[in-house]
């Protein structure tokens, strides 16, 4: 047997290690799978399986990108589907199908169980939530939590099912097409979140890549078991969480 290190053995166990949530598989499927990719020898496997693109890193947004929203002009198209369920819009409630009059013009959603709330400019928003999240850390070292603590958990499926991923506190994913899941990374978690884990930290989604157009704000200590009734369902390509 080829001895290898134990920091080098564990790296390739990690590599190896399938979500213990996935369940259901046989041997024939992950077979039929690996005969779809042209994999048909371990030789090709493990190839194929160092060969896999690696997940971008998180970065970490500065003061002026926290206290803009990362508002920039959109690069896409930016539409408003409705949603199910009422949607108040600078404190004017309207009928969810009427906001396509918004259509072109980025709103900021605030996620809600029985309704949403949307503004046109967020800027005192954004003040906000940049003063609350500075002060928070500014007591970090006393902090008793568990360093766990403030990382948000997102899901492929809604009641938190299928395969998850995690975003630390502070820190953002601009382009979630290059932040990979499954074995093979043969997807990305593009336009594929469908509920979340709550967190004691507020997260911002956004619906198109490098924070562009609308964005949902989903406030801290909230779980979100399903994002079909807001709209937001496959919706969200990038994340940042405000920590």
């Amino acid at each position: 047997m080829t001895s290898i290190s134990t920091p080098a053995r564990r790296q390739v166990e990690r590599f190896l290690e399938f979500s213990d949530h996935v369940g259901g598989l046989t041997e024939a499927d992950v077979l039929a799978l690996l005969r779809d990719q042209g994999i048909t020898t371990l030789e090709a496997l493990v190839s194929r399986a160092v060969g896999a693109p690696r997940s971008a890193a998180p970065v970490r947004p500065d003061a002026a990108q926290a206290l803009s929203g990362f508002r920039a002009a959109p690069a896409q198209p930016v539409t408003h589907p409705a949603p199910a369920m009422a949607v108040v819009v600078d404190g004017v409630e309207h009928d969810p199908r009427d906001l396509s009059r918004f259509d072109g013009r980025p709103l900021t959603y605030i996620y809600g169980t029985e309704r949403l709330a949307a503004l046109t400019d967020d800027s005192a928003l954004n003040g906000a939530l940049w003063a609350a999240s500075h002060l928070r850390g500014a007591g970090a070292e006393r902090d008793p939590r568990p360093p766990t603590q403030g990382e948000v958990q997102m899901f492929e499926h809604v009641d938190y099912a299928g395969d998850w991923f995690w975003c630390p506190a502070r820190a953002a994913y601009n382009d979630l097409t290059n932040v990979y899941h499954g074995p093979l990374h043969l997807h990305d978690w593009n336009d594929t979140i469908s509920s979340m884990g709550g967190t004691n930290c507020a997260v911002r989604y956004y619906e198109h890549i490098n924070f562009g157009g609308s964005s949902l704000l989903v406030p801290a200590f909230t779980d979100v078991p399903t994002l079909v009734p807001s709209g937001w369902n496959d919706r969200i390509s990038s994340v940042w969480n405000l920590g």
